[in-house]
């Protein structure tokens, strides 16, 4: 199960810097755009809808390191006063919510893609954009993150099973703010310093 996640994370991790990367890209061809229109009054056409396919699919993609980072938003007033075992359950009780949840979006959103994709279904703008491409590659993102919960839902309930309460507080635990300082502080002491030392 450790290697499972372990590759998820790997995994999620590549699909997060890709989307990073196409983002990058698709601002450079904003950039490109909006100079060719200011100076040469010329305009490529059609930048304005690649990014918006791409802002949809870089973000389902990137839902899933999201999830593996505990960068997700969690309101943790009351969360850090219970006692362990209630923190365990609702750990496990956000993940099986949010699984129940992106299931039936990412169910309707295959079947949004099908529909587009049987019926021949094009953008209507002047690149004429078969909409099933950018339909799937953000649908597929949506069943990466769907997978990463049933992972950690299933690698955290094992945890627990085997007695392993801190490993399942690591696993799928809301982030402690001790926990983050820590984390910000081993970055900032690998941080080189111009000049040379650490």
């Amino acid at each position: 199960m450790n290697k499972l996640i372990t590759t998820g994370q790997t995994l999620s991790r590549w699909t997060a810097w890709v989307g990073g990367g196409v983002l990058l890209a698709t601002a450079v061809l904003i950039t490109v755009e909006v100079v060719l229109r200011k100076v040469f009054s010329f305009s490529m056409g059609g930048s304005d809808e690649i990014s918006s396919y791409v802002m949809a699919i870089s973000c389902s993609f990137g839902f899933a390191f999201a999830l593996f980072e505990k960068a997700h938003i969690r309101i943790d007033v009351l969360y850090n006063k219970f006692p362990a075992v209630f923190q365990h359950i609702l750990d496990l009780m956000s993940l099986i919510f949010l699984g129940i949840y992106m299931s039936v979006l990412s169910f309707f959103g295959f079947k949004v893609f099908w529909v587009s994709f049987t019926k021949g279904t094009t953008a209507n703008t002047p690149l004429h954009t078969p909409l099933w491409i950018p339909q799937l590659l953000w649908n597929l993102g949506l069943w990466v993150f769907t997978l990463a919960i049933i992972l950690l839902f299933t690698g955290t309930l094992v945890k627990l099973i085997k007695g392993d309460r801190l490993g399942a507080q690591l696993l799928s635990g809301a982030s402690r703010l001790k926990d983050e300082i820590e984390k910000d502080t081993v970055v900032l002491d690998e941080t080189p310093i111009p000049g040379g030392g650490k």
